[in-house]
């Protein structure tokens, strides 16, 4: 690669140009590299490794906060429980020192929160069709849906529903918690 690129900084100057581009690399694996300067907003993942203190650990997070078409989340995969150290993390850090805890308060979440967060999502989607009398029939279901502020609450309970299970169902513990039946029903 060193010789298609002609020098390290040019090769990784398009790797990472690359990686901002749809049709680009999807994934980059770095140690110790792209945590100040680096803002991708499409990336999605980070997986920390090592240990993270205050403005490293603040820094290495926010690689994957910045907002994008079709992500919801970012996700930081911890292996090394430092974001057990996150609230003191943000405490220290001068930058949030003009926000208002409560302001930044669920920034993060924890994977735990929202798997436990489905069976009332569940509840509360199919609780819209408390008055039809059949459930198995769809052409009643569908007919229920027909006044616009029905299917409106009907939509915004399914979005909340669909959002906290793609969370749930990109991780392991979920796998691990939730028996078979349940996942497939």
């Amino acid at each position: 690669m060193m010789e298609r690129y002609g020098s390290k900084e040019a090769y990784n100057r398009e790797i990472i140009a690359s990686f901002g581009e749809a049709e680009g690399i999807e994934i980059l694996v770095v140690v110790d590299k792209l945590l100040t300067g680096f803002d991708e907003p499409r990336n999605t993942v980070l997986y920390v490794d090592k240990p993270l203190q205050e403005h490293t650990l603040l820094q290495a997070i926010s690689r994957v906060n910045r907002l994008a078409e079709n992500k919801d989340f970012g996700y930081v995969i911890d292996y090394r429980g430092v974001l057990g150290e996150l609230n003191e993390a943000m405490n220290l850090y001068d930058a949030l020192a003009e926000y208002d805890l409560d302001d930044i308060a669920g920034t993060f979440a924890d994977v735990a929160e929202q798997i436990a967060l489905l069976p009332q999502l569940h509840s509360d989607l199919w609780a819209i069709f408390e008055p039809v009398s059949n459930k198995r029939d769809i052409e009643a279901l569908e007919c229920f849906l027909e006044p616009e502020d029905r299917r409106q609450r009907f939509y915004e309970a399914l979005s909340d529903y669909a959002r906290t299970l793609r969370v749930a169902l990109a991780t392991v513990r979920f796998y691990e918690q939730t028996p078979e039946d349940r996942i497939h029903r």
